[in-house]
């Protein structure tokens, strides 16, 4: 169950990133990404609250101060990631982005081992060592597409990325351990927690900079920018779920390294497809040698 869990979090995530790309774009200003994932957060409420419904057949909301502490946790993570990760698809390919996305399963793996024992063995070093070489790869990537140039602030932007979405991961994995609530209960949570921090964040940068209060757009932009972060906030909920349920049959050592590695192929796919990002040499070695570092950290 744990890998048929894993593969519908996949689709979920794939089709969630075709619908951030295409928007990306679009809202080009750090409050207007701020506004714009809030209100996917917000979609993600009822949504939320719906799947409460089926999985534990009643509407009571009641949960543990564990939960809690771990969902504000959650939501602070995925309030960081969804924001960073949109100022880097606008900024970069999709495939480089993936790669250190990738890279911070080294925070589940890591903190895992630190809070709940979880053994971290000599293949799994290797493996992230090798992720690490090719995010450096798919920087030269980047460059050969014609993409802008690497500058130290990108590197520190997609390090940022992956670690905020590692962190998202480890929040998944501890509800998983120590939460008595169910995983609807988790991610309803989680997405409440995420709404008032992106909310929070904007009223913050709109009071000190009231030019930019998330930019003016005109009514057909703002419709299709509707039907994207409808599909995105629906996919959001569906991995964050489907992730959850996933880790708790698998460890993180299998788990966040599967999920990596299949979230590459699908990226790499889609990325030449619908947004023309051209698989070279440097692309194709990038996504071996992650290929090579996966197959390291689940197999050796």
């Amino acid at each position: 169950m744990g890998y048929l869990f894993c593969l519908l979090a996949l689709f979920a995530g794939v089709t969630k990133g075709y619908c951030g790309k295409k928007t990306s774009g679009t809202v080009t200003t750090l409050p207007g990404t701020m506004l714009f994932n809030a209100v996917r957060m917000l979609i993600c409420i009822p949504i939320g609250f719906l799947c409460v419904l089926l999985y534990t057949g009643s509407p009571s909301l009641a949960v543990d101060g564990k939960t809690l502490l771990i969902s504000v946790l959650s939501g602070a993570a995925t309030s960081c990631f969804v924001v960073s990760w949109i100022a880097c698809v606008r900024k970069g390919a999709y495939m480089m982005v993936d790669v250190f996305l990738t890279l911070g399963v080294i925070v589940p793996v890591v903190m895992c081992r630190l809070f709940f024992e979880e053994a971290v063995r000599w293949n799994q070093i290797l493996g992230i060592l090798l992720l690490a070489a090719a995010a450096y790869i798919m920087c030269s990537y980047n460059k050969s597409i014609g993409k802008a140039k690497i500058k130290l602030s990108s590197v520190l932007l997609l390090t940022f990325c992956g670690a905020a979405n590692g962190l998202t991961s480890f929040s998944q994995k501890w509800s998983r351990y120590e939460s008595a609530a169910d995983v609807s209960l988790f991610n309803f949570y989680t997405y409440i927690f995420s709404a008032v921090i992106l909310i929070a964040c904007w009223l913050t940068v709109r009071a000190v900079h009231p030019d930019q209060s998330g930019g003016t757009m005109d009514r057909k932009t703002l419709i299709r920018l509707g039907g994207y972060v409808t599909v995105m906030s629906l996919c959001l909920f569906l991995h964050s779920l489907f992730s959850t349920m996933a880790a708790g049959y698998l460890s993180s050592s299998q788990l966040y390294p599967l999920m990596q590695g299949g979230s590459l192929v699908l990226s790499m796919l889609m990325s030449a497809v619908f947004f023309g990002e051209k698989i070279n040499l440097r692309c194709i070695i990038g996504i071996g040698v992650t290929f090579a570092a996966l197959l390291c950290i689940n197999l050796l």
